[in-house]
């Protein structure tokens, strides 16, 4: 026998190993004793061999007989049937697979500790879970006041009900959340973007959804808000649009068969075009007139139009300010009824104005005399009423002829401080606008359609745009109807709005996210 000290090997084909743990320290003839350390590293060695107790027929007592598989010992069993060759107690050697096990368990109990230790204490636990800091508007004492009002015990626990309750509420909410941890099944079948007991916080205030449209899909709030990103909520990026937009499943239930990916592959012409839309302003003008036209007049100072002389940015750059009549139009378009009378001139704006002035005209040029003919008003009224009848006949056909003629020929090529290369006194309200006969002596104007916002779910900014020259965008010099909307079709926008343009194009660069028209508008 080998010393019992000694570290035989195992031999698999001789000696069963239950246990694949522990390495047996036994010095039994160069090998391994036959039944192993026990699973908790414990010799279970006892003798070299179980004797087996045979009885013959016709014995009472019987023999015990050796069962060494190497062949009987000498000596041979001990009469009360042990084996007479006992194997001393050896210590198991733990193999790595014991190490791994140990480690494994002692960093779970610490780890477990640690989390109890962090989570139990509420400063603790709000530092420990908080992934970063938390948006400026989460974190103002508004928000404060409004969590405490509602029965939170602060920022955090407005939203993270159950985490405000230490382990035990977290665990709670746990076992209680729908579908359960365990049910396998109910969370695979789950569908992504689905709401969340955290979107039921979210709506303590932002009740209904009411930063946006009835109709948005209902999806849960942190599918396109991510909160603890820093001081401002992060962005919505093309992959949260693309949520919903990007998948054809959800964009047929919407009714909405455009799939988009992304502005410069996929995204649909604008509707004003696929619908053909028209300017519904009855205001005659003619664009291609005014920026081509041989017979315009130049401005004083001798300056063509263009563009900027009536289109003219707001005071944040990014939109125009409508056009006006007195601050645009006046400059060419006098409202001189009188040729020989530059300094009285009709209103605008309002038809019956124009109807009051025209029959007050003795008032008007009296006024008109008390302050540059004082000495002899009369004579200067009767004049010029004189004058007037000469040409038009009466006050009332004066009254007709302003309002319904549009005829640009008259006795005098010169209107206010303009001059022109044919004839124009002041051609009548008809020139430029849509008048109607109402009741006798009365005409009704039908007032000018300006339209603020074509593109009403998008973000326009003319300031961000300034070294693109207007003609690059807006086809005016072609336009002779007031019917044709000036904006650029998609094509026009991805020269620029591409990855081969270099100027960004992502959705969130002119889109909200389904915000409501009043919201919207702002």
């Amino acid at each position: 026998m080998n010393s019992p000290n000694s570290a035989p090997q195992f031999d698999a084909h001789n000696y069963a190993r239950p246990n694949q743990k522990w390495t047996c320290g036994h010095a039994c003839e160069g090998r391994a004793c036959r039944s192993g350390p026990d699973a908790w590293g414990r010799c279970q060695a006892t003798s070299e061999c179980r004797p087996v107790l045979e009885t013959k027929p016709g014995e009472t007592k019987g023999r015990w007989r050796c069962t060494r598989t190497e062949g009987a010992c000498d000596e041979g069993p001990l009469p009360d049937g042990t084996c007479c060759r006992p194997i001393p107690k050896c210590a198991p050697v733990p193999t790595l697979r014991v190490w791994r096990g140990r480690i494994t368990v002692g960093v779970v109990c610490l780890s477990s500790a640690l989390l109890l230790l962090l989570t139990g204490h509420p400063v603790w636990r709000n530092r420990f879970i908080n992934p970063g800091p938390v948006s400026r508007v989460h974190s103002s004492t508004a928000f404060t006041s409004r969590a405490l009002t509602n029965g939170a015990a602060g920022n955090c626990a407005a939203c993270h009900i159950a985490g405000d309750r230490g382990p035990d509420g977290i665990l709670q909410a746990a076992l209680q959340a729908r579908p359960g941890m365990l049910e396998l099944g109910e969370l695979i079948r789950q569908p992504a973007g689905h709401p969340t007991g955290m979107d039921t916080a979210c709506l303590r205030c932002h009740g209904g959804r009411n930063f946006h449209q009835p109709t948005a899909p209902l999806v849960s709030c942190s599918v396109c808000h991510a909160e603890h990103q820093g001081r401002v909520m992060a962005a919505a990026q093309d992959q949260n649009c693309g949520f919903c937009h990007a998948n054809s499943a959800t964009m047929t239930v919407a009714r909405r068969p455009a799939v988009i990916h992304h502005f410069a592959t996929d995204h649909p012409e604008f509707r004003f075009r696929t619908d053909q839309l028209a300017d519904p302003d009855t205001l005659r003008f003619n664009h291609a007139l005014h920026l081509t036209g041989a017979t315009m007049p130049r401005l004083p100072g001798g300056s063509k139009l263009d563009c900027a002389s009536c289109h003219q940015p707001d005071a944040t750059g990014a939109y125009m300010r409508p056009v006006k009549f007195a601050d645009h139009c006046r400059v060419c378009h006098s409202l001189q009824f009188d040729p020989d009378t530059s300094q009285l001139q009709l209103p605008h704006g309002s038809a019956g104005f124009v109807s009051a002035f025209l029959r007050s005209l003795s008032k008007q040029y009296a006024d008109l005399a008390a302050r540059e003919h004082p000495a002899d008003v009369t004579t200067f009224v009767q004049q010029k009423l004189a004058g007037l009848r000469a040409t038009v006949g009466s006050g009332e056909e004066l009254e007709r002829r302003v309002f319904f003629s549009s005829s640009v020929a008259g006795p005098e090529a010169r209107i206010g401080s303009l001059s022109g290369a044919t004839r124009a006194i002041f051609p009548g309200c008809a020139y430029c606008h849509e008048v109607k006969a109402a009741a006798p002596g009365n005409a009704i104007i039908t007032p000018p359609v300006q339209t603020e916002r074509w593109l009403g779910r998008a973000r326009f900014n003319h300031a961000k745009h300034t070294g693109v020259e207007c003609a690059q965008c807006h086809d005016a010099r072609h336009s002779q109807a007031t019917a044709d909307i000036l904006l650029p079709g998609r094509a026009a926008c991805v020269v620029c709005h591409s990855p081969a343009g270099g100027v960004r194009d992502a959705c969130s660069e002119c889109h909200t996210y389904h915000q409501p028209p009043q919201i919207a508008a702002r």
